[in-house]
């Protein structure tokens, strides 16, 4: 049984299946959710990491899927299968082993066959187990806990209502009372509590609860209660005989009862003169989807103080999002309310060939549409607003104006009385319309536009991957989800995947969105042309920013202005909704109104003049990107940087820090965007924060954009550090044969050119490579040679680091005294000068050394205070490594519980960083401690996924490991022969590896040859 309802979890004959981390149980939940239809990567990804999801989360995500499909593979009929960018999993009989397919299973069996109802909801109330998705989290989670909890809700009233119709009442009273005191403004819970306190012999309680009910649905919503419940209200009064059930009542499938409780029925305003009546609203929206968020919004804001205070709700949102829609579906949801007067009128702020409406022209079409004659209608525009407000007082109206430009357009049209509805909508925040209650549209979440799409189509659709592609591709805009699924229902030889391929193509995006006489450009240009010059072409050149999200730096960089005129035009920008301030001084802007922006760049700007605002930009993002890593990792190469720009202030780490990382996307995107020399200068400056961090696939992407600039370019320093760089992310990867490659090319450049200070930097990467595969001479050649040319050249951070990585590989080798040695130097030197990240993982070394030799105090002393650094430092490598080495130590210790605890972390960690290598070692450490605690099984898993990582980068100690835990594990089990044949396996990796292990191997298979025998 897969479970949602309750903590997340898997259970196979009684026994609790390993799922992993909270994040990969969280895939799982994603999946299941939508068991049977494919989930694309990017919703998945964006279930589980957010809509900020760390660059490494698609690798990631299928780490986990393959580890999920390792856990399930004893489940019958259940799998998760890999299709065209998406996942789906896969089962015969969802309904009975998905505990949520199950519960909604019972709820449709309840519903068609009501004899069964009680039992069939009782069972499925039964399989909850506490609040959904416990033991994972986050927005998609939250949002999806929430619909979970609303879904039991209703069972739980469908349960009170079947028993009701079987005739019961007392025993429902203590369990209403609750659950009415935890739903005060629930109607449906109210109509139930009162039957039974009248079936209870309670009917005056019934009445006085009814009361109390009316009391508060007036001071909260100001509304009475629906026509239902006053309709059972007067049964109550009534002592209508048929609210207490008889054996032909209790038969029936649905009593009139039943049918009063369950109805919503909007309270309808007492009857005016049907002569003096004006209903003037445009048709509703046929096909209306979602905004039930802001629909509740808008009604909630409609019944506060409506009788005693005329309410204005203004809708404000960008071009296409539908605000239109909302205030005309919502006047018809409210127009019961408002039976007198029912107006609509355009104002034509953005209209393609009309100039807004002026005040007094729309007072005077809004006279005449109530009935006042032209002679009645004076000229001066108080005397009209005055004649309006006279006309409407005492009369229930409802007023749409729509399109709107600003506030003082409004002031005069809007009604001065008590019971009065005003619903103004305008791309611009009327933020100085006073007393409005103010409804923001954003783009519709993602179902919604999937929902939206799917009916404009009309048609069952075929390809749900792709029209959750298209979705994506329309930026979820209702106005552009419109377009297109209208463009692809008028062509039926069109598919859903043909649609997202000609939308693929950036900027001819926009030209696709045209149907008809719509179209998403016009529509943004509407707003375009509203603004000043100046906003124009910040506007413009905000389109040419590469990456997601700025502030107002780069805004300012951009259009080469101060940075107060920069933050002015943004916010001017926000109120127009043609740019998102996702948070104080952040902004970003919606694809299709980027798209547009660049487009308009294109036309107005010139391409010298689109150059330089770009080299602006970089410039800007070098600038502060260059003092925040001189922060948070001192010491490495430095590259010259414009003085006088201005720059956010960086006080301290944690600030440096937390820029770079708010950053990081735009950083390379921007310097990925162009060819010029800061894309070089980018890459060398970010080295060591991409390391630090180990966003290792930013790296590889921004080194090698840098590399292809420099390439051949006669610059052998700039090609160097470029393909150096490139190297070692390749490394970090654990791709090692590419790594080697790089640097060997480098060395041969450096060498050609004379620069030894490159040349010793770059024996110390081939040094890690070599480490990295388990060639210790040849790690030991480099990394002897990188050690003489930091002496040489006085390099004290060279220095530092080589002698530390001396000092590992003696530590492989079983000669743990110059292992020592060498890390006791290295940790001198970087005490000496303050480096931090030296003495981090010089103390890391001497805790792994400190493990081999038994000194176990010590390692964990040590292994500590490299871990406080890492955390105080924010190094992730160093955290992974050092969380793994604790496991290791802890393993030995016998302390399982704390041990796998931190050998977890590792693997997040590498998992969350694409480290291969601290993935392999952390995956043969979790099996080396399942080993000792006696969990062969769970020892057996952890090797063989250590086994295929290994395998996959070449890591012949991490192989040999993986094998010699596989024999372990298969002699616990009495299987000698498969033993005999990953020990032997075991034997040549670490023979070639020249390690002290392989000792140990060797005796190992003599016993189990002995046993053979």
């Amino acid at each position: 049984m897969l479970r949602l309802l309750g903590e997340v979890s898997a259970e196979v004959d009684g026994r609790l299946l390993d799922l992993g981390p909270p994040k990969q149980r969280c895939v799982l939940a994603a999946l299941v959710v939508d068991a049977g239809h494919a989930v694309l990567v990017d919703r998945l990804v964006e279930r589980v990491w957010g809509v900020n999801a760390p660059p490494r989360a698609r690798a990631t995500l299928h780490s986990y899927v393959s580890r999920l499909r390792r856990a399930l593979e004893g489940v019958n009929g259940m799998s998760i299968a890999c299709r065209s960018g998406s996942y789906s999993l896969l089962i015969e009989t969802p309904e009975s082993v998905v505990d949520l397919q199950r519960f909604r299973h019972l709820r449709a069996r309840a519903r068609d066959d009501e004899e069964s109802a009680v039992f069939s909801l009782t069972e499925a109330l039964a399989l909850w187990r506490g609040e959904p998705l416990t033991g994972v989290d986050g927005e998609w989670v939250r949002a999806e806990r929430e619909r979970l909890s609303q879904e039991r809700l209703s069972a739980e009233h469908e349960l009170v209502d079947a028993r009701l119709r079987a005739g019961a009442g007392a025993e429902l009273v203590a369990e209403l009372s609750a659950r009415a005191s935890r739903h005060p403004l629930d109607e449906r819970v109210a109509g139930q509590y009162l039957v039974a306190l009248h079936r209870a012999g309670r009917t005056t309680d019934a009445l006085e609860h009814y009361r109390q009910v009316r009391a508060c649905l007036v001071e909260e919503l100001g509304i009475d209660p629906g026509a239902a419940l006053q309709e059972l209200h007067g049964q109550l009064l009534a002592a209508d005989p048929r609210l207490v059930p008889t054996p032909a009542t209790t038969a029936q499938s649905r009593s009139g009862t039943q049918q009063a409780l369950t109805s919503t029925s909007t309270p309808v305003a007492p009857p005016a003169d049907p002569a003096d009546r004006v209903r003037a609203l445009p048709h509703d929206v046929e096909d209306f989807t979602g905004r039930g968020s802001e629909l509740d919004q808008l009604l909630v804001a409609a019944g506060e103080t409506a009788d005693t205070a005329m309410v204005i709700v203004a809708i404000d949102g960008m071009a296409g999002v539908g605000k239109t829609a909302l205030a005309v579906h919502g006047a018809h949801r409210l127009a019961n309310r408002y039976p007198d007067v029912q107006l609509y009128i355009d104002m034509h702020a953005h209209s393609t060939d009309l100039k807004p409406v002026e005040p007094a022209a729309a007072l005077e079409t809004l006279l005449r549409l109530i009935g006042v004659t032209g002679d009645r209608i004076p000229s001066g525009l108080e005397e009209r607003a005055g004649l309006w407000r006279a006309e409407l007082a005492g009369r229930r109206t409802l007023l749409v104006l729509d399109n709107v430009s600003s506030a003082a357009q409004v002031r005069p049209l809007l009604p001065g009385s008590a019971g009065c509805l005003a619903l103004v909508t305008s791309r611009r925040r009327l933020t100085d319309l006073d007393a409005a209650r103010t409804v923001s549209l954003e783009v519709l979440p993602h179902e919604q536009a999937v929902a939206l799409f799917t009916k404009v189509l009309g048609d069952e659709v075929a390809e749900p991957a792709a029209v959750g592609e298209v979705v994506a591709l329309c930026g979820h805009l209702p106005l552009a989800l419109r377009i297109a699924g209208a463009r692809l229902r008028s062509r039926p030889a069109w598919t859903a995947g043909h649609l997202v391929e000609r939308l693929r193509a950036g900027r001819q995006r926009l030209r696709e969105l045209v149907t008809g006489d719509r179209s998403v450009a016009a529509a943004l240009h509407l707003s375009y042309r509203h603004l000043s010059e100046s906003q124009r072409r910040l506007f413009r050149l905000l389109g040419l920013h590469p990456g997601v999200g700025f502030d107002v730096y780069p805004a300012a960089a951009l259009a080469g202005v101060e940075l107060l005129e920069a933050e002015q035009q943004l916010e001017e920008l926000v109120d127009l909704h043609l740019l998102q301030e996702v948070e104080a001084g952040r902004y970003r802007m919606h694809d299709l109104v980027r798209t547009f922006a660049a487009e308009m760049a294109v036309e107005n700007d010139g391409a010298s003049t689109r150059a330089t605002a770009l080299a602006r930009l970089q410039d800007s993002y070098l600038c502060t990107a260059a003092k925040a890593v001189d922060i948070v990792a001192p010491g490495g190469k430095r590259v010259e940087v414009l003085p006088d720009l201005p720059t956010p202030v960086l006080a301290g780490y944690d600030e440096a820090m937390e820029w770079l990382e708010r950053e990081r996307v735009n950083l390379v995107a921007t310097a990925t965007s162009t060819k010029g020399s800061r894309t070089s200068d980018l890459s060398t400056t970010l080295l060591r924060y991409f390391d630090l961090r180990g966003h290792h696939d930013d790296a590889l992407v921004l080194h090698g954009h840098a590399y292809a600039i420099v390439s051949g370019s006669g610059d052998v320093d700039a090609e160097c550090q470029a393909l150096g760089n490139l190297g070692t992310a390749h490394e970090r990867l654990g791709s090692y044969v590419e790594a080697e490659g790089h640097h060997r090319r480098t060395l041969d450049l450096a060498r050609s050119a004379g620069a030894l200070a490159l040349e010793g930097r770059t024996h110390n990467n081939l040094g890690n490579v070599y480490l990295a595969v388990a060639d210790h001479r040849n790690a030991l050649v480099h990394y002897e040679r990188a050690l003489d040319i930091a002496v040489q050249t006085g390099n004290r951070i060279g220095r530092c680091r080589s002698a530390n990585n001396l000092g590992i590989v003696h530590e492989r080798l079983g000669r743990y005294d110059e292992a020592i040695a060498h890390h006791t130097d290295a940790l001198a030197l970087a005490e000496q000068d303050d480096d931090l990240a030296g003495r981090g993982y010089a103390l890391h070394s001497l805790g792994f050394v400190f493990r081999r030799v038994a000194r176990y105090a010590d390692a964990l002393e040590h292994l500590q205070q490299a871990l406080t650094l890492a955390w105080k430092t924010g190094n992730r490598s160093l955290e992974g490594y050092t969380t793994l080495g604790m496991g290791l130590v802890l393993a030995d210790l016998g302390r399982f519980a704390e041990s796998v605890g931190n050998l977890d972390n590792a693997l997040v960690i590498g998992l969350s960083t694409g480290n291969l290598g601290l993935q392999a070692e952390a995956l043969n450490g979790l099996g080396h401690a399942a080993e000792l605690s006696g969990d062969q099984a769970r020892a057996l898993a952890h090797h063989r996924q250590a086994l295929d990582l290994a395998e996959l980068t070449g890591d012949r100690y991490q192989l040999a490991r993986a094998h010699d835990g596989i024999a372990h594990a298969c002699v616990a089990v009495n299987q000698y022969e498969e033993a005999r044949e990953h020990w032997c396996r075991a034997l040549n990796l670490y023979v070639e590896s020249g390690v002290p292990e392989a000792e140990a191997v060797r005796a190992r298979l003599s016993t189990v040859n002995a046993r053979s025998v």
